[in-house]
């Protein structure tokens, strides 16, 4: 789920932001350049979690107050499941609050509302916020009354649901104007999405259910994702959105405009998927603009994001609706290997036969030995490796992964291998 703080300047959303998601802070982007404005991370609150956004954060700038809600905190709203809305108890009530409050209830939000610097608080205007039901008097500076709050959070947050008991969750990702919002149309056969030509259309997520022979996926449209994040704060919120996305995702269809081929953005959102281990079939979207040598466009694609040879590569155009009917018997099939257990004999075995037909690697010219092998998870397939050396280097990492890759298939998913020394 996903909670937003809003409400206008030095209120106290920052202070607020800081003090819910206290030690336990886990960057949603470890992509450099990112961390300077912290405007989302999670929030744990005794056994549920969720994505705080501060929209404090989403402002690069102060703006002028008006009746007209910036459309940062618009998104920030439109995009969330539970809104905080903070007063500043010294101040009166005024017309960018009002329209706020207003805008949340239309859109029928869960919210609480929280009036702020209740130490400092002025008697004049204190009466305007007792009026409204069931709001949390806080101080920020003193902690007063935090305790409520998280409580009354985690009566709002649903709980986790267990991941054997989900839907497999898909996720569209990739880089601004790729198609992604014309591809999940062409997938639900119906507009869901607003479809544009210009860059960035899409700045919240969109997810539905969708049924393929019996089994039902969630599907999410997310918002075009910008790793140089610009002073923009909507393409910021975006960027947030879509790594949330990605985090929440069993299986991601990442979407590449094959007429422009594959940019170092796609490269960089190509690793984020690796290195969170999540199912990957890339689709090489708009092949329609691809006029001359298509076979040696589509290797050439498929070379520049050789570091994911193991995942499915498909041809598709939105536009045409060509090959949209093959997606998802390549997600069936992806989804099978995530969910994949190969049992400890079959493993063993293998790697043994491997240890004797080939030289394995050196460290200090000891020759690195596979002791046990052990398959402790999935989604994504987690191996737990017991070696007789203490570090393993990572061109021996790639040995294993491949071996895995090659014996036992696990298509489309990124492996999570564990090393130990036995």
């Amino acid at each position: 789920m996903i909670v937003s703080i809003v409400g206008r300047p030095n209120v106290g959303k920052s202070s607020l932001f800081n003090l819910l998601i206290g030690k336990n802070k886990s960057i949603i982007s470890d992509i450099p350049g990112t961390t300077r404005d912290r405007i989302a991370e999670y929030l744990s609150i005794k056994d549920k979690s969720a994505m705080l956004i501060d929209t404090g954060g989403l402002n690069d700038e102060d703006y002028a107050l008006s009746k007209k809600i910036n459309l940062q905190t618009q998104a920030a709203i439109e995009s969330s499941d539970i809104v905080i809305l903070v007063f500043d108890a010294k101040e009166p009530l005024n017309d960018f609050d009002i329209s706020l409050f207003k805008m949340i209830a239309k859109l029928k939000k869960k919210y609480i509302v929280v009036v702020n610097k209740i130490d400092e608080k002025n008697e004049e205007f204190f009466y305007d916020y007792i009026r409204f039901k069931n709001a949390i008097f806080i101080s920020t500076k003193r902690r007063t009354n935090l305790n409520i709050l998280k409580e009354r959070l985690y009566e709002l947050i649903e709980k986790n649901v267990k991941i054997e008991d989900a839907n497999t969750r898909l996720a569209i990702v990739g880089r601004t104007n790729v198609g992604k919002s014309s591809l999940f149309n062409a997938i639900l056969r119906k507009e869901r999405s607003i479809v544009d030509n210009n860059a960035g259309t899409t700045r919240d997520s969109v997810e539905t259910l969708i049924k393929y022979h019996e089994k039902t996926y969630k599907i999410i449209d997310t918002a075009g994702l910008r790793l140089k994040l610009k002073k923009e704060s909507l393409d910021k919120l975006a960027s947030y959105l879509t790594l949330f996305s990605i985090e929440r995702c069993d299986i991601a269809l990442f979407v590449i405009d094959a007429s422009q081929g594959v940019t170092t953005q796609d490269l960089k959102i190509a690793s984020i998927l690796e290195r969170k281990h999540k199912g990957i079939i890339v689709l090489f979207n708009k092949w329609d603009l691809v006029e001359k040598d298509a076979e040696k466009v589509f290797k050439d694609l498929k070379n520049r994001l050789s570091f994911i040879n193991f995942v499915p590569f498909l041809k598709v155009s939105a536009k045409e609706s060509k090959n949209i009917d093959k997606i998802f018997k390549y997600v069936s099939i992806v989804e099978e290997y995530y969910n994949k257990r190969v049992s400890t004999h079959n493993l063993n075995e293998a790697f043994r036969f491997l240890s004797a037909k080939h030289h394995a690697v050196s460290v200090n010219s000891k020759p690195i030995r596979i002791k046990f092998i052990n398959q402790v998870d999935i989604k994504p397939p987690t191996f737990v490796i017991f070696t007789n050396v203490k570090k393993v280097p990572k061109n021996y990492e790639h040995f294993v992964k491949n071996q895995l890759y090659s014996i036992f298939k696990f298509t489309g998913c990124p492996l999570k291998l564990i090393f130990k020394n036995d």
